[in-house]
């Protein structure tokens, strides 16, 4: 059985509600798509922050882009623009953008020989791609898996406030344990969605099998 509530959607209702006044404002001028495109180039720009090094204003771009995920979606139900092309193009920005920004810090980890979090950080990139594709191709097969602790809102966050104060401290160890804590809630959140989708498609299967009477 799916949770009632997620910390996914917690966060992006608390996302919502704070920043509604600006996507409306963003709706009046640009379309969601284009605002799916300045997610994109937010993580890009983010990413070659990390990749150098700043940590300061690095961490404050990719929460942008974040908050550009959210007002996307949120301007097309405001405008009456959800399209079917809109959604595809949202799922895959977030896999664009995720990209940008983690291979960005992974560079920076590397070049610094701190290997241990360029490690975590290369595992975190590929348990974060299995765990949207898992979801993604669910839902197509018509299981849907909204479950699990580690959704993308709390990805980032967990992502980038700790880089900030590593920035700001040079105490790699608030980035280090972050790490650890989003690779042990990355772990659970794909098992737990493969075990819904197990279910899942034992249900469908046995709905879908003939009557044997």
């Amino acid at each position: 059985m799916e949770r009632a509530w997620s910390v996914n959607e917690g966060l992006r209702r608390f996302s919502s509600a704070v920043f509604h006044p600006v996507g409306w404002v963003l709706g009046r001028v640009f379309s969601p798509n284009f605002i799916t495109t300045l997610s994109i180039g937010a993580a890009a720009v983010a990413g070659y922050l990390f990749a150098i090094g700043e940590f300061v204003v690095g961490p404050w771009i990719l929460f942008l882009a974040g908050l550009f995920d959210i007002w996307d979606g949120q301007v097309a139900k405001l405008t009456g623009r959800v399209s079917t092309f809109g959604s595809f193009y949202d799922s895959t920005a977030d896999r664009v953008a995720d990209f940008f920004f983690s291979l960005g810090t992974l560079y920076y980890f590397a070049d610094q020989e701190i290997l241990d979090v360029a490690f975590m950080v290369a595992a975190y990139m590929v348990l974060s791609s299995l765990i949207s594709y898992v979801k993604a191709r669910a839902e197509g097969l018509g299981v849907a898996c909204n479950v699990g602790l580690l959704a993308r809102p709390l990805r980032l966050l967990l992502f980038a406030l700790p880089l900030f104060i590593y920035g700001l401290t040079d105490n790699i160890w608030v980035f280090r344990g972050s790490l650890y804590l989003v690779l042990v809630l990355a772990v659970e959140t794909l098992a737990h969605r493969m075990i819904v989708i197990y279910k899942g498609a034992r249900e469908k299967d046995a709905s879908a099998a003939p009557d044997g009477s």
